[in-house]
């Protein structure tokens, strides 16, 4: 029996002969307005008792009580809001009841039933009142739910779900089609057993204590869903799980892209609604309907869904043939969501971090436009997008900053900067990375090809305290970042002292970002202006997301980030063209142990990128090969 949300008015009122039972010197005629006044309370009353049975969780019982066959008006009405799915109910007696001498009154009812999924419907039946013993009763008539109901008739709903709207990359090409799955599930109850759900933990990867939890809390004869996987992976899988006990599946279509790892944790998921996403579905969402779960599937699902269309129709209790249609709400197909994802160049990312052993991101962007061409997790798909919603230390990619800071303050790139072996800034040594020896005098340039952290340091006390927040903001670092999907815009605090100033000079400390923001930091380089990230055209922010660096710094930093992969650090993109790209290694604490995440930006022409390796060596060594793959992949 379902049971939805409902709106509840009125309050029910128990009449009784007493109210038109009054005598007078006509001969013990009853008073005609009595007679109204007890009708149109009962009418009331029965009014609000109909809303209460239409209610979550409600029951006819109140609404029964009020007609002259309680037995069997409540199962009627309660059938009705079953055929229905009313989501809610509003009833509201029109006008005055309208008597006869014959103690027989009535009074229309004006109803507002809003149908999960479809739509509000709306109608007028009529109550009929008449004297039964001491009281005023409902007369117990189909008609007085809707008319033509009578003792057989009844409604059928029908609902109909437009096909999802596709999710496209930046040219209009389909980025998602709506493709045949199966969705896989057990029985209510304990039809299935232990080796049924051990399958499902082992082929499926589907916590099958937990499955066997929902089903034993589930009511009779429900099927239980666990997962919604293609049609062609079932195929595979039938032999082995098809004829176990208690499984069953069913068939449907689901918005898919061409595989299910691609562009996964931006593309996102989809599954059978739960009251959390079905919230966020809207009110012509069904608790059947497929809906987004993650990434834009999620976030644009009532764009992309449309809205659903349904009829109702009268039926002949007997021949179950159509009497007529008495509603219809004509659905709308969904819009596409236009993304400025390139498709080669997502599945050159994807590839190329298929290569990793460990975590890794890499994202890509056009630097003139501030456009989201490529984000992608590896080595396996991850619901959870890293590239976007990490909070990383970005280790030395951020001297790239921190260089425009000190040419902020008066530096070059041909500025002295000493490279020794370690630095001690009040009570804290800092070292260098990746086995760098000291090279003693050298250039801010030098120093960035090295990537010599006691140089960079040496130079603290030539910045302001907010030196290096400012500095940051030219590149965009520290904004909220306003996606169609969660994105993490970083964060560079102002140094609480000159040892936590020190530190932010080499992306440590309290400086973080995620592997979208730092990409970003390349494309600021190459365009000269930060752009704000894009995802989806049109709808998120674009333009400008800081003032211009000046140009002498911007020339000087593409300068420096070239001869990085000439005569530094990331000469690994040494035959990838003409690249310019710097690396950086970021000290991270995790199980206790400290461990280091290696790093990579640069850019390409238009292309800006990123790349972070979890737990990889260093930035040359670990994500320097990753980017040499993905940008041999594409020219």
């Amino acid at each position: 029996m379902k049971r939805t949300a409902a709106i509840v008015c009125l309050s029910a009122l128990m009449v009784t002969a007493g109210c038109s039972d009054s005598k007078s010197g006509d001969g013990g005629k009853a008073d005609p307005n009595d007679e109204k006044q007890a009708s149109a309370e009962v009418v009331k009353a029965f009014a609000a008792g109909w809303v209460k049975a239409w209610a979550p969780d409600g029951k006819p019982t109140e609404a029964a009580a009020l007609t002259d066959n309680p037995a069997t008006f409540g199962p009627r009405l309660d059938d009705v809001d079953t055929a229905l799915v009313a989501q809610s109910a509003t009833v509201t007696p029109q006008g005055e009841p309208n008597c006869t001498d014959d103690s027989n009154c009535t009074q229309d009812l004006a109803v507002e039933a809003v149908l999960r999924g479809i739509g509000t419907m709306k109608w007028t039946s009529t109550a009929t009142v008449v004297k039964t013993g001491d009281a005023w009763k409902i007369k117990a008539s189909g008609d007085t739910i809707y008319p033509g109901l009578g003792e057989a008739n009844y409604l059928k709903r029908v609902r109909t779900v437009p096909a999802r709207a596709s999710i496209l990359d930046r040219t209009g090409k389909p980025l998602t089609t709506n493709r045949p799955v199966v969705i896989v599930g057990v029985a209510s109850g304990n039809k299935a057993t232990a080796a049924t759900y051990a399958a499902f933990t082992k082929n499926l990867d589907v916590d099958g204590t937990k499955l066997w939890n929902r089903a034993k809390a589930a009511p009779p004869g429900q099927f239980v869903d666990a997962i919604t996987i293609r049609a062609e992976e079932w195929d595979k899988l039938r032999p082995k799980m098809g004829n176990l006990p208690g499984v069953l599946t069913m068939g449907g279509t689901q918005s898919l892209p061409e595989s299910p790892t691609f562009a996964r944790s931006v593309i996102g998921t989809m599954k059978t609604a739960t009251a959390e996403t079905l919230k966020n579905a809207g009110p012509t969402a069904s608790s059947q309907d497929q809906v987004g779960t993650t990434g834009l599937q999620y976030s644009m699902q009532q764009q992309l869904a449309g809205t659903p269309g349904g009829q109702v129709n009268l039926r002949d209790g007997k021949t179950k043939m159509v009497i007529k249609e008495v509603f219809k709400q004509e659905g709308k197909a969904g819009t596409p969501v236009r993304t400025t994802l390139d498709t080669n160049l997502q599945r050159a990312a994807e590839a190329a971090l298929a290569t990793s052993k460990l975590p890794a991101s890499l994202v890509a962007v056009q630097a003139s436009t501030g456009q989201i061409l490529a984000a992608a997790n590896g080595p396996t798909a991850t619901n959870y997008n890293r590239a976007f919603q990490g909070h990383y230390a970005p280790g030395s990619t951020f001297k790239i900053v921190t260089s425009a800071a000190l040419m902020g303050a008066g530096l070059t790139a041909s500025s002295p900067l000493p490279c020794t072996n370690t630095i001690n800034v009040f009570g804290k040594s800092f070292k260098n990375y990746d086995g760098l020896a000291p090279y003693g005098n050298g250039t801010m340039e030098k120093a960035f090809n090295q990537s010599c952290n006691t140089a960079f340091i040496s130079q603290h006390g030539r910045l302001a305290k907010d030196g290096m927040t400012k500095a940051a903001a030219m590149f965009g670092l520290g904004q909220e970042l306003k996606l169609s999907i969660p994105a993490y815009g970083g964060e560079v605090p102002a140094p609480k002292d000159d040892v936590a100033e020190a530190a932010s000079m080499i992306g440590q400390g309290t400086v973080t970002a995620s592997p979208l923001g730092v990409a970003l930091i390349g494309a600021t380089v190459k365009h000269g202006t930060a752009m704000k990230p894009v995802l989806v055209i049109g709808k998120d922010p674009a333009g400008p997301a800081a003032a211009p660096l000046p140009p002498a710094t911007a020339g000087a930093l593409r300068a420096m980030m070239r001869s990085t992969v000439t005569n530094g650090t990331a000469s690994a993109l040494a035959s990838t063209g003409v690249a310019s790209g710097k690396t950086g290694t970021a000290e991270v604490v995790a199980n206790g142990k400290v461990i280091t995440n290696g790093w990579m930006v640069g850019f390409r022409g238009d292309v800006a990128f990123a790349v972070i390796v979890e737990g990889g060596v260093s930035g040359g060594k670990a994500a320097g090969p990753i980017l040499k793959n993905f940008l041999t992949r594409f020219k």
